[in-house]
Order: C-alpha cells, then structure tokens, then sequence
C-alpha cells in the first residue's frame, strides 16, 4: 500500500519543484498520452535491468520540446520511483518510442512498473504543463 502514497507525493513534490515563471497549462488534462512503459530485459549475462522503454504521443496542439515521466519499480530489495526527461521536438499527434537508462542499475525483476506517467511538458512557445 505504500507505493501509490509514494508515487502521490513524488507527483506533488515534482508540481513544487517545477513551478514556472512562462504560462503553464491546467493540471488536470495531461498532454502527454503514454501507450507503452516497461523494464527492458538484462543483457546477456547479467541480472540487472537494460533499461526502461516509454512509448508515448504528444496529444496537445502545440510541439513540446521536453518531457519529464515518472516511473516506478520494484525488485526484491526495493521500491523504486524515479524521473527521466526527454527532450526533442515533439510535435503533436506523432508516437514517440524512446528507449532510457532508467532501472538499469537495479535488478530486473520482470517488465512491470508500478506507475509510469508524464509529470511535466516544456513546450516550444515557453509554455509549461506540470503536475
């Protein structure tokens, strides 16, 4: 029960830290619509995770130039809630299909995450959207 607590203040903590000075979009329509998020398989030989693939679509009307996921993760030994930022030109209605270091230092426990959202969009126009 502890890792949606977890995850909720994550999100919170992360809407603090990024709040902007440019306009920022409202919370409650994320523009950013994930199809896709799991643990990439161990390389031959190993037992640690190769990564985290995310696949996911822009679905606002304006190109975003960095997006920032929150992830989550558990092995054995832990829990684990983690942010990594893409950045790009990410012009809306196009799939995105990026492939992370993310996990890849944990050991791989299967492909599941616990939680795997966009928590904060810069766009081209200096807009921002966060959590």
């Amino acid at each position: 029960m502890k890792r949606p607590f977890y995850f909720a203040i994550a999100l919170a903590a992360a809407a603090v830290i990024s709040s902007a000075t440019a306009p920022v979009l409202a919370a409650s329509t994320n523009p950013i619509s994930v199809s896709q998020c799991f643990i990439t398989q161990p390389k031959l030989l190993s037992k640690l995770a190769g990564g985290t693939q995310i696949d996911y679509t822009n679905t606002s009307h304006k190109t975003a130039t960095m997006v920032t996921f929150a992830v989550g993760y558990r092995n054995a030994q832990s829990n684990f809630l983690r942010k990594v930022t893409d950045t790009g030109t990410f012009t809306p209605g196009t799939p995105v299909a990026h492939h992370f270091d993310l996990f890849n230092d944990v050991t791989y426990a299967g492909k599941q995450v616990h939680g795997c959202s966009a928590i904060a969009v810069k766009f081209a126009d200096g807009s921002k959207w966060s959590i």
